[in-house]
């Protein structure tokens, strides 16, 4: 409809004038025939007057490959697992919701009882007004408005010494994972099939990546126990097994072969813990002397440096002072200078042309990276650092989609594929032809594209989504 409007000057038929808003909507399938044809008809006709405005402004810009090589291909793929969805067991998330609020209801009365008087937990200026006003904690930060901010990271810093933080911090979660999935998930399984449906959305992020909306099945939180435990609820039917294989450490990877690393692309060649390697690397610790606390600290900076992390953001995560995050930091890029080099080029790319590329040549948009407020264009740089990696994972990914999705379609996978969590595949699978699709999902996500470091994809199999991721 944008698009429309910005090329055409023509405002389509809005789709809630054709099939109504809220309880009175109707599906497409009850919409009067007069109706549905005067909608199908213009969304055709404006299709074909947009594509012949912007085939040329795409060929002028030199995107037609990745257009046609990666993002039309995979429209049919991601419309035949749209219409398969994913089965869910509405049992398991009413035990599940049950479950969940008797213990908000336990949390809940241990809250008000510490605080001597009962409060409304979900009010973020109520819980600011205990915290800081009654119970006169430190550290609270006010907004704008005046009142007491209450938001995850004040909470989070508070909580490891407050006991009473942390309950508030365990009923906010629980409370987020009732509404958004064990409740709502119940009212989205389609009658008629037993399963989930999610729309994949191939423009909904500046970096490539798909994006899946109601539900959003790719943000199922899977950090905590209990959100681990929603995973559960995606079922195989009878005689089925839903197999999950997804790319090991693929960002790092990308990392290591795009600023050309020479023992970061060693390591990984040679099947070594890139993890030990990095605090081998950074710390000068021997392999054989290794401890897991020193493994865990280089881990988060391998995975904080993609992302551009500052010495005060690693600090915060590995609850070490700044000074010795920021000496890490410059340890990790005295050992791999190729990197700071490569992130240096980067910045630069984004600032002179407003965007960067991936592997593939998808251009990701950077906005504010010339902005002269300092936090804006920070920010900016960061996401320039990441986008070519995490852009270049996702062209991969949808590169892996087409191909087995052509091996399906011509018989030679015997598999449905549900759904993508970014760098995992979801597929349901006959049981006993399980490990035979594993092999082949895994040899063609390995091999989908020729670079020095290697791709590992790992497959897991279970009688639910938890079970096989």
């Amino acid at each position: 409809d944008e698009l429309s409007r910005r090329y055409l000057n023509h405002v389509p038929i809005p789709y809630k004038e054709v099939a109504g808003t809220g309880k009175s909507q109707v599906t497409f399938d009850l919409v009067p025939l007069d109706t549905a044809l005067d909608y199908a008809a213009e969304d055709a006709d404006v299709t074909l007057r947009l594509w012949q405005i912007l085939k040329p402004m795409l060929e002028a810009e030199r995107l037609t490959s990745v257009y046609e090589r990666l993002d039309r291909p995979l429209i049919p793929v991601i419309g035949r697992m749209e219409m398969a969805g994913v089965e869910v067991d509405r049992n398991v998330l009413r035990d599940m919701s049950h479950q969940f609020a008797t213990d908000l209801m336990r949390l809940e009365e241990e809250i008000h009882a510490e605080a001597e008087s009962p409060f409304n937990i979900a009010s973020p200026k109520q819980v600011g007004q205990v915290l800081f006003d009654q119970m006169g904690l430190q550290g609270g930060k006010k907004t704008k408005t005046g009142d007491w901010s209450t938001n995850v990271s004040i909470l989070e810093k508070l909580a490891d010494a407050n006991p009473f933080v942390r309950k508030i911090l365990d009923h906010r979660g629980l409370s987020k994972l009732k509404s958004t999935y064990t409740d709502a998930l119940q009212n989205q399984i389609e009658t008629r099939t037993g399963r989930v449906h999610t729309s994949f959305s191939l423009a909904g992020t500046s970096t490539g990546r798909l994006a899946s909306s109601d539900p959003n099945l790719q943000n199922i939180p899977i950090r905590t126990e209990n959100g681990r435990k929603i995973r559960t609820a995606f079922i195989a039917p009878k005689g089925k097994t839903l197999l999950s294989v997804d790319y090991s450490q693929v960002e790092l990877r990308l990392v290591a072969e795009m600023a050309d690393i020479p023992r970061l692309k060693q390591a990984f060649k040679d099947g070594h813990d890139i993890h030990a390697i990095t605090a081998s690397e950074v710390f000068g610790i021997p392999l054989d002397q290794m401890d897991g606390e020193t493994r865990r600290r280089a881990k988060a900076i391998n995975f904080g440096i993609i992302y551009g992390i500052s010495g005060f953001g690693l600090a915060k995560q590995l609850d070490i002072d700044v000074g010795e995050a920021s000496r890490y930091i410059k340890l990790y890029f005295q050992r791999f200078p190729e990197l700071s080099q490569f992130m240096e080029d980067i910045k630069l790319e984004a600032q002179e042309n407003g965007y960067v590329e991936t592997l593939y040549g998808r251009r990701c948009h950077i906005r504010g990276i010339n902005d002269k407020n300092h936090a804006v264009k920070s920010g900016a740089q960061r996401a320039a650092i990441n986008a070519p990696v995490q852009g270049t994972a996702a062209d991969i990914m949808k590169k892996a989609m087409i191909e087995i999705d052509t091996a399906i379609q011509s018989g030679e996978i015997d598999a449905k594929m549900l759904l993508q969590v970014h760098d995992e595949l979801i597929f349901e699978v006959d049981t006993d032809k399980a490990d035979t699709v594993n092999d082949q999902v895994r040899s063609i996500m390995e091999h989908v594209i020729d670079l020095d470091v290697p791709l590992i994809a790992e497959g897991g199999i279970g009688s639910n989504w938890g079970e096989a991721h």
